[in-house]
């Protein structure tokens, strides 16, 4: 019986351990068009959208988002699949990717999602706050 009590506690420890992270920024259920939704709601003028091949950086979906005269990528990773986490969490350590052998650095991850190509925009800041906030 103590055995069985002791089992238990284990799970329910590893399951509280997982629910915690998992809903420290659990956006895995958005998709980028969420995200430009989410900058609308929030004042931000988007411009336009277009679409992105998400394949050279290995995540699942990409958008271009133009804001004030320049363009952003939206990538979304699938946090549920091994390999697609995994790459998002090395890019979120190094703080870069490459494309075509030519490194290239990223703004900012959070969730399923990373930022690219914020730097050079007019609107940063504004975009990091509802980027920060996007659940």
């Amino acid at each position: 019986m103590m055995k069985l009590l002791n089992i238990v506690k284990v799970l329910t420890l590893s399951g509280v351990i997982s629910l915690l992270t998992g809903c420290a920024n659990n956006n895995n259920y958005l998709q980028p068009e969420d995200f430009v939704s989410h900058l609308r709601k929030n004042g931000i003028k988007v411009e336009k959208t277009n679409r992105l091949d998400p394949r050279p950086l290995g995540a699942t979906e990409a958008l271009e988002v133009q804001i004030a005269g320049s363009g952003i990528g939206i990538y979304k990773f699938d946090r549920s699949a091994k390999m697609s986490r995994q790459r998002l969490e090395k890019i979120s350590r190094n703080k870069k990717i490459f494309f075509n052998g030519i490194p290239y650095p990223i703004y900012e991850t959070s969730g399923s999602f990373m930022l690219v190509g914020l730097d050079k925009n007019k609107e940063k800041h504004r975009i990091l706050k509802v980027f920060r906030k996007f659940r």
